[in-house]
């Protein structure tokens, strides 16, 4: 390991996506709904328009024209616009509520289990993430694993990727920023880290992810796995 990574103390990861395979729990429950209605829905392109939306509708938050909610909060505001888009769902609020806890049963890629075993040997391992402590505790316990810590930015008062949210996180931990590591699959988040103070590892995505295009070079690390990353991190 070189010099420039041996004073991380801390590894904060992004999880929507970079870890849990949002897109396969609610495509699954989407496709339920309109099987029991009997409906020709294109279910990936309604996922990632509720996926697309919550992040837009986060950013109305961020900026005070909205009011502080949570990502439970934003999933179901966005419900409600899609619901008035597709009025053949006939979606009623408990078909609403229903499929939002797809957002709690999201699994995690193969390697993550192992991988994150490894890191927690050797780093204090935590979420930062948007999404709230809800959906990544029980995600979690659905796909069987844990970590050292859970900060969602619903508790920070301040959202990824304003600086304050990743430099809160160092601080809690009692570390430095540039001694705290972002890892996620998406540049941007990584971007604002490294704004931020932190140094940041980017994980090539298993799939598409929106906001996982982008320059993804300049970062202190590049795997193409989390296998990789701990193989980095730790040695082989």
């Amino acid at each position: 390991m070189n010099s420039m990574l041996s004073e991380i103390k801390v590894l904060t990861f992004d999880v929507g996506g970079s870890v849990f395979d949002w897109q396969s729990s609610t495509q699954a429950a989407v496709k339920e709904v309109a099987h029991e209605r009997s409906v020709e829905l294109d279910v990936p392109a309604f996922c990632f328009q509720w996926r697309r939306r919550m992040f837009e509708t986060l950013a109305e938050v961020r900026n005070g024209n909205l009011s502080w909610r949570n990502a439970d909060q934003i999933h179901l505001d966005v419900l409600d616009e899609l619901g008035e888009q597709h009025p053949e769902l006939g979606l009623t609020p408990d078909d609403k509520q229903r499929l939002n806890t797809a957002w709690h049963r999201m699994d995690v890629w193969e390697e993550v289990p192992e991988a994150l075993l490894r890191l927690r040997e050797r780093y204090v391992v935590s979420i930062l993430t948007v999404l709230s402590l809800s959906i990544v505790v029980d995600s979690s316990r659905h796909a069987g694993i844990d970590w050292d810590a859970y900060l969602s930015c619903e508790f920070l008062g301040v959202y990824k990727p304003e600086a304050e949210a990743y430099q809160s996180a160092a601080k809690l931990f009692g570390v430095e920023p540039a001694e705290t590591m972002m890892v996620a699959c998406h540049p941007p988040d990584l971007a604002a880290a490294q704004r931020a103070g932190l140094k940041a590892a980017h994980v090539k995505p298993k799939v598409w992810e929106m906001g996982s295009e982008g320059d993804s070079t300049g970062f202190e690390i590049q795997a193409d796995s989390y296998t990789d990353l701990a193989d980095q991190l730790c040695g082989r």
